[in-house]
């Protein structure tokens, strides 16, 4: 029976990195630009409109953490319903 050696030390922090680089960058949906912002206008039709969006999840923990906008973004829009 052949044993193969376990990953090194520095195999699993390498690993880690890159796990945490990939989490980093996930996209994660925002209504309102940034966790806790407030928005929403009534637009055509009487229907309630609100800006949305698609950001790194990284940088969406940056602006829950600063409550405020870091202004990077995979893309925007308005959703109105």
């Amino acid at each position: 029976m052949i044993s193969t050696p376990g990953m090194t030390s520095r195999g699993k922090r390498i690993a880690a990195f890159f796990a945490l680089s990939i989490l980093f960058f996930l996209p994660k949906h925002v209504e309102c630009g940034y966790p806790g912002g407030e928005c929403g206008y009534i637009g055509d039709y009487h229907r309630l409109c609100k800006s949305w969006e698609l950001e790194p999840l990284g940088l969406f923990l940056v602006e829950k953490l600063v409550d405020s906008n870091v202004g990077f973004a995979y893309k925007r829009g308005v959703d109105c319903r």
